[in-house]
């Protein structure tokens, strides 16, 4: 089996017409036919149902498409890190998280590893927090700064970082003036909220709402926190958002100190336990040195 066949494979299921998929390839249609026909032999089955006006999947093409898709991954990966070797770099970390995250504190954490490791490269990819997870159980990333906990025998978890949640109002708004408010004082308000099922934090956000006594009028949904200022400038609501957020947002807002008993959020560090990348590794070790602790979150 050659990357080329699985090349092959994969733009084809993707295009499910020869024609398309070999002008991408920039290949004719005859050597294409070859190079499918050559893997299906060396699998033993069928991946490509071919008909006079359709091509689709077989059952084992499904399935196989996501093998041969990580397989082409961990290819392109490992040439990168060959190419980067060869450059005098020693590494590269893949780093997935959120919006509000890197708003929150990991911005600074990884500009000092960056100015202390110059010779590995950081790559930051921001994703929803499901995303995240699923994307280092596949070994796309290396590492996952999370709100939400994996339930994942293969994936660990740390404690990194502790961040307190404030209210999110409009300059305008009757509560703009004061020094802190409640949950309470925003129960006649519409609230702009993320998508319940997107992560733990979601929940946790609306389940800390229903826990002060009423159910919040939810005016909006989104899945990335960072959309949420936007929809509270435009007049859709209020909203409880982590405290970074207000790093580097504008225009017409107030972050509210909320009191009593400010509600905070726990960001975790994900990876796969099995990972034994020198780079990853050191990243990890540099990262509980700056946060100042070490790991004590179960796998």
């Amino acid at each position: 089996m050659r990357m080329r066949q699985l090349q092959c494979f994969v733009v084809l299921a993707e295009e499910l017409n020869f024609t398309r998929a070999a002008q991408r390839l920039n290949m004719s249609q005859p050597p294409l036919s070859t190079q499918i026909q050559t893997l299906e032999r060396e699998l033993g089955t069928d991946l490509i149902n071919r008909t006079s006006r359709k091509v689709a999947l077989t059952r084992a093409g499904e399935r196989f498409l996501q093998r041969a898709r990580n397989i082409l991954d961990q290819y392109e990966r490992s040439l990168q890190e060959i190419r980067e070797i060869q450059q005098g770099q020693d590494g590269m970390v893949e780093i997935g998280t959120t919006g509000s995250i890197l708003r929150g504190g990991l911005s600074e954490l990884l500009s000092s590893f960056a100015a202390s490791h110059p010779r590995i490269t950081l790559r930051v990819h921001e994703q929803s927090p499901v995303a995240q997870i699923n994307e280092v159980r596949r070994r796309r990333t290396d590492v996952s700064f999370n709100r939400s906990i994996p339930h994942d025998e293969e994936l660990a978890h740390e404690y990194a970082w502790q961040e307190e949640l404030v209210a999110l109002v409009r300059s305008d708004h009757r509560l703009a003036g004061r020094a802190s408010v409640s949950i309470a004082d925003l129960r006649g308000d519409q609230f702009v909220v993320l998508q319940s099922e997107s992560s733990d934090f979601a929940a946790y956000v609306m389940s800390y709402i229903v826990a002060s006594g009423y159910r919040p009028r939810i005016s909006q949904q989104v899945i990335d926190a960072q959309s949420i200022p936007s929809l509270v400038a435009a007049g859709f609501g209020v909203s409880i958002v982590p405290a970074g957020i207000a790093k580097l947002t504008t225009g017409p807002l107030v972050f509210l100190p909320i009191r009593p008993d400010p509600p905070h959020s726990e960001v975790y560090i994900i990876y796969h336990q099995h990972d034994p990348t020198p780079a990853l590794q050191l990243f990890l070790a540099e990262t509980r040195r700056m946060l100042g602790h070490d790991p004590v979150g179960t796998p």
